[in-house]
């Protein structure tokens, strides 16, 4: 039950109800590392498998000025792609769609990932990191082309070499000859700690490591001893999770606040996806020590370790002894929500990751699903010859997804009302047009009318020439900076954008269950079970007939006792194509768009609906739904399921949301000082 496809199990009424009097609090509990903070530490310094391409004679940029080949042209390349496999896996449950929960552990297979990525650590950081150079030297006759595979005809020689900086002390006890200083071995060891702890050892694990790793390893030489300890340190349960058992002070109830350094950790991961803490300044010296051509040289020697990083400012607060209390975490979390953010614009140069609070748009992004439009097939070759379908091309469904990154960025940014106009705007953003139709891509299209009908803003059923501007002469600095925010009729809120239709849709049509499934378990805090494996969950095909009267088989007792809790939420959504687009007519025949909310326990919510934007907009009104809402904004931020204890938080932030004009800020404010995020039990 702790699992996120098991969070609409707990009673919806008690936890509003205010009849549940327990002080909330969340058990003390590991939380497995999240994959994209282990990438930001791993990646760059640990994560990389380099070779070096160096080409003598033909074409260079450097003359060589001494050996056997002086007087010759040097190139040379670096390449450094990423080869490791990350350990931690992104669980993702539909009912869900979370990827961050603390009640998902690291298997087996974690556990085999880790010990391989620490060996290759291990060497690194005292041998350095594994180069190998290519060296291809040509003659009259060669032939060379992009790759090893090319070149013909000259001489080619492969070696490896190691490049990096190591730790002096690292160096030190590996060219110890003997017994190694056990001062070395403390210093060595803080250095061990800084780099993959982030803190000091206790006294204890001085004597820990010392006896128990290190000198049982001894005899296979100090670097292989040196080698354990590293590779010991990455496996510990501190590094494959964060630890948050309340180590502060115990109140009256048995609860136990969550200590600075939990407190730092905490707000930072609420917030980013980069470590906490940083690594101090660490003396180093360079593996590269030989005297080769200046190009070569400056290519293998290394100013600066790839595993350098500075603390946050958080961090900071810390030191200065600025983060113990309720007040203090107030003051820190309405600094890092009230940072100014002029753009909000994405593109793929601009992603989610980088915005200032990455975690807060990546909420959205998981809550509602749409990131994963591209993950859906849709044959766009078919498409080019299609109307209503011409505008959805190969690059589309990305171009859509940032459409609808943007679009929610700039309703966060006005912070107002922001899950109803999150369900009900008729805003729409085309991230990719800055407002001008050029004329050399008129022509190449075949004119005015085909280009039109595949311009990108077909995708929401606007006319490129009806809407054109110029973005950067726009009197509006806004606009200048993140394009034109266009009002597009038809759409209706974030469930009508084309990143959201596709991403809950099926390869060749729509999916009205997927979608009323998506709206019971995400908006009306309902329940859907299973598929039995015994169902063969199919409709016929027929060429003739509508998607809703294809569904007609479904109204079968068996079939109907789940499916009326799901089709009725999404035939509405049958206004669109299966791309995303308005349309009228299928089939040739006029689209029915006619839906019900039905068993939600709320007389004023349940009844039958003409089309999307009447359900939106009732839904959108809904205190049902904004409940809901909350209700996932506590999973996603505390990394668990609600619990009965829970009830008294979720009331404030809800009524922090109602009593500040639907701020999201306050409503993230009130559950990041509530006693679940802070205490510990």
């Amino acid at each position: 039950m702790l699992l996120p496809q098991f969070g609409n199990y707990v009673d919806h009424q008690m936890l509003f109800d205010g009849s549940v009097t327990e002080m909330p609090y969340t058990p003390a509990r590991l939380w497995r590392q999240r994959p994209i903070i282990y990438d930001a530490i791993w990646k760059n310094a640990y994560g990389r498998a380099p070779w070096y391409s160096v080409k003598i004679g033909g074409t260079g940029s450097h003359l060589i000025q001494r050996g056997p080949h002086k007087g010759k042209l040097l190139a040379h390349r670096y390449f450094s792609d990423a080869k490791y496999a990350n350990p931690f896996f992104e669980f993702v449950h539909h009912a869900s769609g979370f990827t961050d929960y603390a009640s998902i552990v690291a298997d087996q297979s974690s556990l085999e990932a880790l010990m391989v990525n620490a060996e290759t650590m291990a060497e690194i950081l005292t041998l350095g990191q594994k180069v190998r150079i290519v060296t291809q030297i040509k003659n009259k006759g060669s032939r060379t082309g992009n790759n090893e595979a090319m070149f013909v005809g000259g001489v080619t020689t492969s070696a490896n070499e190691f490049r990096g900086r190591i730790p002096v002390v690292f160096k030190r006890i590996m060219n110890t000859k003997g017994a190694v200083d056990r001062k070395d071995f403390n210093q060595a060891l803080d250095v061990t700690f800084t780099l993959f702890l982030r803190r000091q050892p206790k006294k204890e694990e001085y004597g820990h490591y010392w006896t128990k790793v290190f000198q049982r390893n001894a005899e296979l030489g100090n670097t292989m001893a040196l080698q354990a300890v590293l590779i010991y340190v990455t496996l510990s349960p501190e590094f494959v999770y964060r630890m948050e058992l309340g180590l502060g002070e115990e109140d009256s109830h048995g609860r136990r606040l969550l200590s600075p350094q939990e407190l730092t950790h905490a707000i930072n991961y609420a917030f980013q996806n980069k470590p906490t803490f940083g690594v101090d300044e660490i003396d180093t010296v360079d593996v590269y020590t030989k005297d080769s051509e200046p190009p070569i040289k400056q290519v293998m020697s290394t100013p600066r370790p790839a595993w350098a990083a500075g603390h946050s400012a958080l961090v900071r607060e810390m030191k200065d002894g600025k983060l113990k209390t309720r007040a203090d975490v107030e003051r820190v979390v309405r600094q890092m929500l009230d940072g100014k953010q002029n753009s909000w614009l994405t593109n793929h140069n601009r992603t989610y990751l980088s915005t200032p609070n990455p975690r807060i748009l990546q909420f959205f992004r998981e809550f509602f699903g749409y990131y994963k439009a591209h993950e859906v097939f849709k044959d766009v070759d078919k498409f080019t010859k299609r109307e209503d379908f011409k505008q959805f091309t190969s690059r589309a469904v990305s171009q859509l997804e940032y459409d609808t990154d943007s679009l929610v960025r700039h309703i966060l940014a006005e912070d107002k009302n922001v899950l109803y106009e999150l369900l009900t705007t008729d805003k729409v953003v085309a991230s990719y047009w800055n407002g001008i139709n050029p004329e050399d891509q008129i022509k190449r299209a075949g004119g005015k009318e085909e280009y039109s009908k595949t311009h990108h803003l077909q995708n929401y059923n606007l006319d490129p020439f009806e809407q054109a501007y110029d973005k950067q002469k726009s009197e509006d600095a806004s606009v200048r900076q993140n394009g034109k925010v266009f009002r597009a009729p038809k759409r209706c809120g974030i469930l009508t954008q084309p990143s959201w239709l596709v991403a809950h849709s099926g390869n060749f049509d729509n999916d009205p269950v997927r979608r009323g499934k998506w709206i019971r378990e995400k908006l009306l805090a309902g329940i859907i079970m299973d598929v039995p494996i015994t169902v063969d969950a199919q409709i016929p095909d027929d060429e003739h007939k509508t998607l809703r009267e294809r569904f007609s088989v479904v109204h079968d007792a068996e079939c109907w006792r789940c499916h009326k809790k799901m089709n009725p939420l999404g035939m509405p959504f049958e206004a669109y194509n299966h791309v995303g687009r308005w349309r009228s007519l299928e089939k040739e025949k006029p689209v029915n768009t006619k839906g019900s909310i039905t068993h939600t326990g709320d007389q004023s919510l349940d009844g039958d609906v003409q089309d999307v934007r009447e359900m939106m907009e009732k839904l959108a009104k809904s205190d049902l739904v904004r409940q809901s809402f909350v209700r996932h904004v506590f999973r996603y931020w505390m990394g668990r399921n609600e619990m009965l204890s829970d009830s008294k938080t979720l009331i404030a932030m809800d009524q922090a949301y109602v009593d500040n004009e639907g701020s999201f800020n306050e409503l993230l404010v009130a559950l990041l000082t509530s006693d679940a995020f802070l205490y510990r039990k």
